[in-house]
């Protein structure tokens, strides 16, 4: 996995005992032992479960337990619609529909998109069936596209603005000096 995807183990060259993701002793819980160092374990539990919920792989799979491939925008049931369209011609049947016939006929969207400040987070993960993501992406793409031109030109007209102010303060200096 390449790293932007996943972040860096922080202290991954750490010795035994101690927890390659916060860097703190990894004690005994219990036994005779209770309160030493363990140098059988590398990772404290708690920061296993943070590591692995920077997964993208993970988040999918939180995602399809919590929304069990029912479509967010349009209430489409995937599991079902895939059950439905089994047997000769299907793959037609689902490219009729506006579905790309492959393993999931469902997509992970981030509601608010990473390009504008969304995060990984399961609160901004929603289940789409393919139609929907793909109307979705072509909107956001497309209102991106309009607030970047928008604020080209008005980038623009400020400068033209800053360029006229000067230019009229540099002819009023010649005006005054003549």
């Amino acid at each position: 996995m390449s790293d932007h995807r996943r972040p860096r183990i922080p202290f991954s060259d750490a010795k035994r005992g101690t927890c390659r993701w916060c860097g703190e002793a990894t004690l005994h819980e219990k036994g005779p032992k209770k309160g030493e160092v363990n140098r059988r374990r590398r990772w404290h539990d708690a920061c296993v479960d943070s590591y692995n919920e920077s997964d993208p792989r993970e988040a999918r799979r939180r995602v399809r337990r919590r929304d069990r491939g029912r479509c967010a925008a349009c209430n489409l049931d995937t599991y079902a619609l895939r059950r439905q369209q089994k047997g000769r011609g299907s793959h037609r049947r689902l490219r009729d529909l506006g579905f790309v016939p492959r393993r999931s006929l469902w997509e992970l969207d981030h509601i608010v998109p990473l390009v504008d400040g969304g995060s990984h987070d399961l609160d901004n993960l929603q289940t789409l069936c393919t139609p929907c993501h793909k109307a979705k992406t072509v909107s956001e793409a497309s209102e991106r596209r309009e607030r970047c031109s928008r604020s080209a030109e008005d980038d623009v007209i400020a400068r033209a603005d800053a360029a006229l102010r000067k230019s009229e303060e540099m002819l009023a200096q010649l005006e005054a000096q003549h």
